[in-house]
C-alpha cells in the first residue's frame, strides 16, 4: 500500500446567521501544517485567516506518523453515523502513488477526537485552533 503524503481536512459551518458562516481547511504533510479560514462575509470580528509552517522536526514527523496510522483505521472501519444539522468534515488524502481518497463524514468533530488532539498539538502556539478541529473538549467550561 502506498504511503499517505498529504492530508487535507475541510470543514464548513453555515447553520447560523450568515455573519458567522465559514469554510476552513487544514493541510498536513510530514514537514508542514497550514490553515485557511474563509468567512462567508468578512467582518472585523470574523476575518479571513491564513497561516503556514514548515519544519524538519523529528517530533513533527512522529506525530504525522501517528495521524497516518489513525487515518488508515478510520478509512478501513468507516463511520455509519449521519447528522444533518451540522457541517460535514471532509478528508482528502493523497498517496505517494498519486491516488486519492475523499470522504465527507456528517458527524461531530468528537468522532475524530483522538486524531484531532494530535493535530491540534502540531498547531503553533501563537495560532488559534482551526475550527474544523474543534471538539466538545474545546467548549467545556472550567468550573
Amino acid at each position: 500500500m502506498a504511503d499517505i503524503i498529504r492530508i487535507v481536512i475541510k470543514g464548513a459551518w453555515g447553520y447560523c446567521c450568515i455573519d458567522e458562516a465559514f469554510n476552513d481547511k487544514v493541510t498536513i504533510t510530514s514537514e508542514s501544517i497550514s490553515y485557511e479560514y474563509v468567512p462567508a462575509i468578512e467582518t472585523e470580528r470574523n476575518s479571513k485567516r491564513k497561516w503556514s509552517y514548515k519544519t524538519n522536526s523529528p517530533l513533527f514527523k512522529i506525530k504525522y506518523g501517528e495521524i497516518v496510522s489513525m487515518l488508515s483505521e478510520i478509512i478501513e472501519r468507516g463511520i455509519d453515523v449521519f447528522c444533518t444539522d451540522i457541517g460535514g468534515i471532509e478528508f482528502n488524502i493523497t498517496y505517494s502513488d498519486k491516488t486519492k481518497f475523499k470522504e465527507i463524514y456528517w458527524v461531530p468533530g468528537d468522532y475524530f477526537e483522538d486524531l484531532f488532539k494530535i493535530i491540534k498539538s502540531m498547531v503553533p502556539e501563537c495560532e488559534y485552533t482551526p475550527a474544523v478541529l474543534l471538539t466538545s473538549e474545546d467548549y467545556e467550561e472550567e468550573g
